[in-house]
């Protein structure tokens, strides 16, 4: 198949991204603990002002940029690679980590939301009915059984993700093989901003921001929409570059955005939605643009870090939430506790990466890993 330029052509500022985004996911779901939003796996009995306006900040734009990224990447394979062996590959890569998740971290990560007194399920909030004294092995049983006692936590993701293969990989393909072909008009700048912005005023007061697929449309109706502009922008680079010309400007939009809607929700309600909409488009296109711009030399920490972030992401979560489990009921600072479990779970998630899922052939492959080829194997 007969190729443009840059059908093979890794872009290093995708990988810098995806690197910044996965180091994120630490601190915001600390900031979970102590914000005000009470749907969360654990809280802290005080909430605090600044994690609640961080967790609300990194929330707008951190997943769309996920999705965006994931369409770039569904494209650029797609331009080279036939259709099944792509669905095969993101399966090979997506379906193991999953089921690896949903056995082991998802279960574990619901039991210590119950003992802490917290019922998050599938449907919103529950209160709290009576002490929970189940012990783990009784938990297992009825967390794969009972849907009222499931989650999957921050593995939505990937669920939605296989999804979207399913669904999308034929439309992606035509993008892919379109290539270079669209004007670069400033419609593509202000147009899915002004979709985002319909999808949030419409949807997000009626179905909420729980991801639970079934009833998730305001989700899925964002994520859709970043995933198909990051396949578009990765085979139109006219449209590329007008969207990338001025990402300070872009940037400035969406933290003013923000502020908007993070200020206005209490007084204007689904009508600061909208500013939601604008800023998540803003800042994702605003650091797509500034990753351009800020490439430098490709480091050894880059090369490990690009096939860390799948695994990371995986092993992350539970590491957050046991530490959270044993931190919020001591008398500490609030600050403290959040440096104990932010600080903390890094160092676990990593140390658990390194240690027992890089190193083997196994546990690559069910945390989405290539085997190690024999070079790396020798450092």
């Amino acid at each position: 198949m007969s190729q443009p330029p840059d059908a093979v052509r890794r872009r290093r500022e995708l990988d810098l991204l995806r690197i910044f985004a996965c180091f994120v996911q630490f601190p915001f779901h600390t900031a979970k603990v102590f914000d005000f939003d009470p749907a969360y796996h654990v809280k802290n009995a005080v909430a605090s002002g600044a994690m609640d306006l961080f967790a609300a900040f990194a929330h707008v734009w951190r997943m769309p940029l996920f999705f965006f990224i994931a369409g770039f990447a569904a494209a650029t394979a797609l331009s080279s690679r036939r259709t099944m062996a792509f669905v095969q590959d993101r399966f090979t890569r997506l379906l193991p980590p999953l089921m690896v998740g949903l056995l082991l971290f998802a279960p574990a990560i619901k039991y210590l939301e119950r003992l802490g007194g917290i019922d998050l399920r599938p449907s919103g909030l529950r209160p709290v009915e009576g002490p929970f004294t189940l012990d783990y092995l009784d938990f297992y049983g009825r967390f794969m059984t009972r849907l009222n006692q499931f989650t999957w936590s921050h593995l939505w993701f990937l669920v939605y993700l296989l999804l979207f293969t399913l669904i999308f990989t034929w439309a992606i393909r035509r993008i892919a093989l379109a290539y270079d072909r669209w004007p670069g008009h400033g419609g593509w700048l202000v147009l899915p901003g002004v979709a985002l912005a319909a999808a949030e005023i419409l949807l997000r007061p009626r179905f909420g921001d729980l991801p639970n697929l079934f009833g998730d449309f305001a989700n899925l109706a964002v994520e859709t929409l970043f995933f198909f502009m990051g396949a578009i922008v990765s085979r139109q680079p006219r449209i590329e570059a007008r969207l990338t010309a001025r990402p300070l400007l872009l940037l400035a939009l969406g933290l003013g955005s923000f502020v908007v809607y993070y200020l206005g929700e209490a007084a204007y309600g689904p009508w600061a939605l909208g500013a939601r909409g604008i800023a998540a488009w803003c800042l994702v296109i605003g650091l797509l643009g500034l990753g351009r711009r800020i490439m430098r030399r490709e480091s050894a920490f880059d090369r490990y870090m690009g096939e860390a972030t799948l695994p990371l992401y995986v092993l992350h979560h539970l590491p957050v939430v046991a530490l959270a489990f044993a931190v919020v009921p001591l008398a500490l600072p609030l600050w403290v506790k959040a440096a104990i479990i932010c600080f903390g779970s890094i160092a676990v998630t990593f140390a658990a990466y390194h240690l027992i899922v890089r190193p083997f052939g196994p546990l690559r492959f069910l945390f989405g890993l290539k085997p190690r080829r024999r070079q790396a194997a020798r450092e």
